[in-house]
């Protein structure tokens, strides 16, 4: 009996020291992509990324991805749609944030791991999916905007149009309760004034103009009926409605290129393309990158390891951020000297 009882230990320990083999990655992904909408700007850089680095992935990547078209409730039926399907992970771009419990608890139901990105949803959203959210700190490109206008107020006093200390702004708000609206247009001017400036706005509250330059371009003008000579500087949620702004401004004779007599600074978020050319032309004085590029390239990588039911960030060169439930991708500085690099 000693001697059985020997033997098994013997072949017990023996099996505890055989490496256990690690479940072998898929060479096949199928993978679901939720857009808001695929007209808007900045989003169309992040999918053109995801489809470009799904593409030179190591792993062949069936996207299957679908546009909103800004309808939360058309988004919701193409999540059903999805979850039927043999998806090994969905990529999750909310039209409103306030709805992402329900796409969330959709994904959870079907075993979805679930990668929201750009718009933000509450934490406890995210934890209650065991989900994770690839996007920026909101309220770093507000921060950024705000120092923007402070280093350029503290080399150009003429921008003091009036001279009397104060400078006179307008903020065009993407949409009310957007996460990224929000913290762009509190922190703009917040950390304008935490910089030592006066500021005022000139309508007293924020134009809103739904990430859109015509409706952009069409508040400003009616404001510059009103206003003209009297505002200093104008803070825009993207460059969108920055450029919509501007050509208000080009039509009376503003900032129509950097030696222009009658000019004020317009500074934007994202970095497109047009945004960059206009600040290269002198029409817009800076911007704030979001990289498109980097967020897609950061969901295709972390969607592979969910696919494959490992960590998130698994062998990644990112890293999960304080809240346990992100990945971060930073913004950067945009000004005539560096948009020339762009």
């Amino acid at each position: 009996m000693k001697k059985r009882l020997a033997l098994l230990l013997a072949c017990g320990m023996a099996m505890s020291m055989v490496p256990v083999q690690a479940e072998e990655a898929k060479d096949e992904i199928n993978l679901g992509v939720l857009i808001y909408k695929f007209d808007d700007t900045y989003i169309s850089t992040v999918r053109a990324a995801i489809e470009k680095y799904a593409e030179e992935a190591d792993v062949t990547i069936n996207l299957d991805m679908q546009d909103a078209q800004g309808d939360q409730a058309k988004q919701n039926d193409q999540m059903d749609i999805l979850v039927e399907k043999d998806l090994d992970a969905v990529l999750i771009n909310c039209v409103d944030t306030g709805s992402a419990q329900g796409l969330a608890d959709k994904a959870k139901d079907a075993g979805i791991p679930a990668i929201f990105f750009n718009r933000e949803p509450a934490k406890e959203i995210m934890e209650s999916c065991d989900g994770l959210f690839v996007g920026t700190t909101a309220s770093e490109a507000g921060v950024m905007q705000g120092d923007l206008l402070a280093d350029m107020w503290e080399a150009h006093p003429e921008y003091d149009l009036n001279g009397d200390g104060v400078c006179q702004y307008l903020v065009f708000k993407g949409e009310p309760g957007n996460p990224e609206a929000e913290a762009r247009t509190s922190y703009s001017v917040s950390q304008a004034e935490e910089r030592g400036m006066k500021m005022e706005n000139v309508q007293g509250e924020p134009v809103v103009a739904n990430w859109a330059t015509d409706q952009a371009q069409n508040s400003m003008e009616a404001i510059l009926a009103a206003h003209e000579g009297e505002i200093e500087a104008v803070f825009c949620n993207n460059d969108d409605m920055a450029l919509g702004v501007i050509s208000a401004l080009n039509a009376v004779g503003y900032n129509t290129d950097a030696e222009a007599e009658n000019w004020i600074p317009v500074i934007g978020v994202d970095a497109t393309d047009a945004g960059v050319e206009a600040i290269n032309s002198g029409k817009m004085a800076a911007t704030v990158k979001q990289d498109g590029d980097a967020m897609g390239k950061a969901l295709i990588e972390v969607a592979i390891n969910a696919a494959n039911g490992k960590d998130f960030v698994e062998g990644t060169e990112y890293e999960i951020a304080e809240d346990g439930v992100s990945v971060r991708i930073p913004y950067s500085r945009v000004e005539a000297t560096t948009a020339d690099a762009e």
